[in-house]
Protein backbone atom coordinates (compact mmCIF):
# COMPACT_ATOMS: atom_id res chain seq x y z
CA UNK A 1 0.00 0.00 0.00
CA UNK A 2 1.54 3.65 -0.70
CA UNK A 3 2.26 5.82 2.26
CA UNK A 4 -0.30 8.40 2.57
CA UNK A 5 0.89 11.42 1.72
CA UNK A 6 1.18 14.50 4.79
CA UNK A 7 -0.53 17.64 4.41
CA UNK A 8 2.38 20.56 5.58
CA UNK A 9 0.35 23.06 6.85
CA UNK A 10 2.08 26.88 7.17
CA UNK A 11 0.94 29.56 9.62
CA UNK A 12 2.69 33.09 8.87
CA UNK A 13 1.06 36.51 9.14
CA UNK A 14 2.97 37.42 5.53
CA UNK A 15 1.78 35.90 2.49
CA UNK A 16 5.12 36.46 0.85
CA UNK A 17 6.91 33.67 3.63
CA UNK A 18 4.00 30.97 3.12
CA UNK A 19 4.22 31.53 -0.66
CA UNK A 20 8.05 31.52 -0.73
CA UNK A 21 7.55 28.45 1.74
CA UNK A 22 5.16 26.38 -0.22
CA UNK A 23 7.07 26.74 -3.47
CA UNK A 24 9.68 25.16 -1.94
CA UNK A 25 7.71 22.56 -0.58
CA UNK A 26 6.25 22.05 -3.94
CA UNK A 27 9.93 21.81 -5.78
CA UNK A 28 10.39 18.21 -3.29
CA UNK A 29 7.02 17.64 -4.01
CA UNK A 30 5.23 17.91 -0.58
CA UNK A 31 1.49 19.37 -0.68
CA UNK A 32 1.45 22.50 1.83
CA UNK A 33 -1.52 24.42 2.36
CA UNK A 34 -0.97 27.98 3.71
CA UNK A 35 -2.67 30.21 6.78
CA UNK A 36 -1.50 34.08 7.24
CA UNK A 37 -3.58 34.10 10.29
CA UNK A 38 -3.31 31.62 13.47
CA UNK A 39 -7.48 32.14 13.83
CA UNK A 40 -7.67 30.97 10.20
CA UNK A 41 -5.58 28.02 10.57
CA UNK A 42 -7.86 27.02 13.73
CA UNK A 43 -10.54 27.53 11.95
CA UNK A 44 -9.79 24.99 9.06
CA UNK A 45 -8.43 21.92 11.25
CA UNK A 46 -11.85 20.42 11.13
CA UNK A 47 -11.55 20.35 7.30
CA UNK A 48 -7.65 19.17 7.17
CA UNK A 49 -7.47 15.63 6.57
CA UNK A 50 -4.99 13.59 7.96
CA UNK A 51 -1.54 12.84 8.27
CA UNK A 52 -0.79 16.68 8.68
CA UNK A 53 2.11 18.61 10.31
CA UNK A 54 2.74 22.21 10.91
CA UNK A 55 5.64 25.19 10.82
CA UNK A 56 4.44 27.97 12.81
CA UNK A 57 5.68 31.48 12.98
CA UNK A 58 6.81 32.26 16.35
CA UNK A 59 5.89 35.90 16.35
CA UNK A 60 2.50 37.07 14.40
CA UNK A 61 -0.04 40.04 15.87
CA UNK A 62 -3.26 38.28 16.08
CA UNK A 63 -1.98 35.01 18.90
CA UNK A 64 1.65 34.09 19.21
CA UNK A 65 2.84 30.70 18.14
CA UNK A 66 3.36 29.82 21.11
CA UNK A 67 0.01 30.73 22.20
CA UNK A 68 -1.15 28.70 19.01
CA UNK A 69 0.95 25.83 20.20
CA UNK A 70 -0.93 25.94 23.58
CA UNK A 71 -4.73 26.01 21.40
CA UNK A 72 -3.35 23.16 19.88
CA UNK A 73 -2.85 21.18 22.72
CA UNK A 74 -6.05 22.45 24.62
CA UNK A 75 -7.98 21.23 21.32
CA UNK A 76 -6.33 17.90 21.62
CA UNK A 77 -4.64 18.56 18.43
CA UNK A 78 -1.53 16.38 17.87
CA UNK A 79 0.15 17.55 15.00
CA UNK A 80 3.87 17.56 14.82
CA UNK A 81 5.64 21.05 13.96
CA UNK A 82 8.59 22.96 14.14
CA UNK A 83 9.13 27.20 14.48
CA UNK A 84 10.49 29.74 12.66
CA UNK A 85 11.16 33.25 13.91
CA UNK A 86 13.28 36.29 12.82
CA UNK A 87 13.36 37.05 16.91
CA UNK A 88 13.90 33.48 18.39
CA UNK A 89 15.71 33.58 21.25
CA UNK A 90 16.64 30.70 23.91
CA UNK A 91 13.94 31.21 26.58
CA UNK A 92 11.27 30.86 23.42
CA UNK A 93 13.14 27.80 21.77
CA UNK A 94 12.92 26.60 25.24
CA UNK A 95 9.49 26.65 25.55
CA UNK A 96 8.65 25.46 22.19
CA UNK A 97 10.65 22.30 22.75
CA UNK A 98 8.87 21.99 26.54
CA UNK A 99 5.40 22.44 23.88
CA UNK A 100 6.47 19.44 21.73
CA UNK A 101 7.81 21.25 18.88
CA UNK A 102 10.46 18.91 16.97
CA UNK A 103 12.48 21.81 15.98
CA UNK A 104 13.33 25.49 16.24
CA UNK A 105 14.91 27.43 12.84
CA UNK A 106 15.85 31.27 12.94
CA UNK A 107 15.38 32.99 9.82
CA UNK A 108 16.47 33.29 7.65
CA UNK A 109 16.87 29.96 6.97
CA UNK A 110 19.05 27.98 4.34
CA UNK A 111 16.74 26.08 2.34
CA UNK A 112 17.60 23.09 3.02
CA UNK A 113 17.92 22.92 6.33
CA UNK A 114 14.41 24.02 6.18
CA UNK A 115 13.30 20.94 4.01
CA UNK A 116 15.60 18.72 6.19
CA UNK A 117 13.31 19.72 9.29
CA UNK A 118 10.39 19.27 7.41
CA UNK A 119 10.82 16.08 6.05
CA UNK A 120 11.57 15.18 9.52
CA UNK A 121 8.13 16.02 11.23
CA UNK A 122 6.54 15.08 7.96
CA UNK A 123 7.83 11.58 8.78
CA UNK A 124 6.65 11.77 11.98
CA UNK A 125 3.24 12.60 10.99
CA UNK A 126 3.04 9.57 8.94
CA UNK A 127 4.22 7.51 11.79
CA UNK A 128 1.85 8.39 13.76
CA UNK A 129 -1.36 8.38 11.38
CA UNK A 130 -0.40 4.58 10.52
CA UNK A 131 0.34 3.66 14.22
CA UNK A 132 -3.42 5.30 15.12
CA UNK A 133 -4.56 3.74 12.03
CA UNK A 134 -3.68 0.42 12.85
CA UNK A 135 -4.89 0.74 16.48
CA UNK A 136 -8.63 1.80 15.08
CA UNK A 137 -8.21 -1.69 12.29
CA UNK A 138 -7.29 -3.78 16.02
CA UNK A 139 -10.04 -2.11 17.83
CA UNK A 140 -12.67 -2.48 15.40
CA UNK A 141 -11.38 -6.61 14.71
CA UNK A 142 -11.56 -6.64 18.14
CA UNK A 143 -15.57 -5.57 18.53
CA UNK A 144 -16.26 -8.34 15.87
CA UNK A 145 -15.29 -11.28 19.04
CA UNK A 146 -18.31 -12.75 20.77
CA UNK A 147 -18.38 -12.41 24.65
CA UNK A 148 -16.31 -15.78 24.59
CA UNK A 149 -13.96 -15.12 22.55
CA UNK A 150 -13.03 -12.03 23.96
CA UNK A 151 -12.93 -14.21 27.26
CA UNK A 152 -10.61 -16.83 25.91
CA UNK A 153 -8.28 -13.89 24.53
CA UNK A 154 -8.08 -12.49 27.57
CA UNK A 155 -6.56 -15.79 28.95
CA UNK A 156 -4.28 -16.04 26.50
CA UNK A 157 -2.94 -12.47 26.73
CA UNK A 158 -2.24 -13.68 30.30
CA UNK A 159 -0.09 -16.81 29.18
CA UNK A 160 -2.65 -19.80 30.45
CA UNK A 161 -2.85 -22.62 28.24
CA UNK A 162 -6.08 -24.34 27.06
CA UNK A 163 -6.40 -26.79 29.81
CA UNK A 164 -5.82 -23.37 32.28
CA UNK A 165 -8.32 -21.41 30.22
CA UNK A 166 -10.56 -24.64 30.31
CA UNK A 167 -11.05 -24.75 34.13
CA UNK A 168 -11.14 -21.18 34.28
CA UNK A 169 -14.21 -20.77 32.23
CA UNK A 170 -15.37 -24.05 32.92
CA UNK A 171 -15.21 -25.39 29.17
CA UNK A 172 -13.78 -28.12 27.37
CA UNK A 173 -9.83 -27.60 25.96
CA UNK A 174 -11.51 -28.51 22.47
CA UNK A 175 -13.54 -25.11 22.92
CA UNK A 176 -11.01 -23.48 23.52
CA UNK A 177 -8.74 -24.07 20.89
CA UNK A 178 -11.92 -23.86 18.53
CA UNK A 179 -12.63 -20.62 20.27
CA UNK A 180 -8.65 -19.63 19.57
CA UNK A 181 -8.69 -20.65 15.83
CA UNK A 182 -11.58 -18.47 15.44
CA UNK A 183 -10.04 -15.44 16.92
CA UNK A 184 -6.61 -15.96 15.15
CA UNK A 185 -8.99 -15.69 11.57
CA UNK A 186 -10.99 -13.24 12.63
CA UNK A 187 -7.89 -10.78 13.95
CA UNK A 188 -6.17 -11.58 10.77
CA UNK A 189 -2.63 -12.65 12.74
CA UNK A 190 -0.43 -16.02 12.24
CA UNK A 191 -0.24 -17.40 15.77
CA UNK A 192 -1.01 -16.87 18.91
CA UNK A 193 2.25 -15.43 19.76
CA UNK A 194 1.36 -12.37 16.70
CA UNK A 195 -1.84 -12.18 18.45
CA UNK A 196 -0.76 -11.56 22.24
CA UNK A 197 1.76 -9.38 20.79
CA UNK A 198 -0.75 -7.09 19.08
CA UNK A 199 -2.89 -7.32 22.06
CA UNK A 200 -0.49 -5.76 24.39
CA UNK A 201 0.60 -3.40 22.14
CA UNK A 202 -2.77 -2.18 22.21
CA UNK A 203 -3.05 -1.61 25.68
CA UNK A 204 0.20 0.01 25.76
CA UNK A 205 -1.14 2.96 23.84
CA UNK A 206 -1.70 6.04 26.26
Amino acid sequence: MEPRSVLVLLVDDEPDVTNALSWLLDSVKLRSRAFNSPRAFLDALCDVPQPACAVLDLRMPEMSGLELQVKMAEMGLDFPHLFLSAHGDVPAAVRAMQGGAVNFLQKPFNPEEFLNAVQKIVRIARERYESQTRERDLKDLLERLSGREADVLGELVRGRTSKEIARALAISPKTVDAHRANIIRKLDVRNVVDLVRMVQKLHSQP
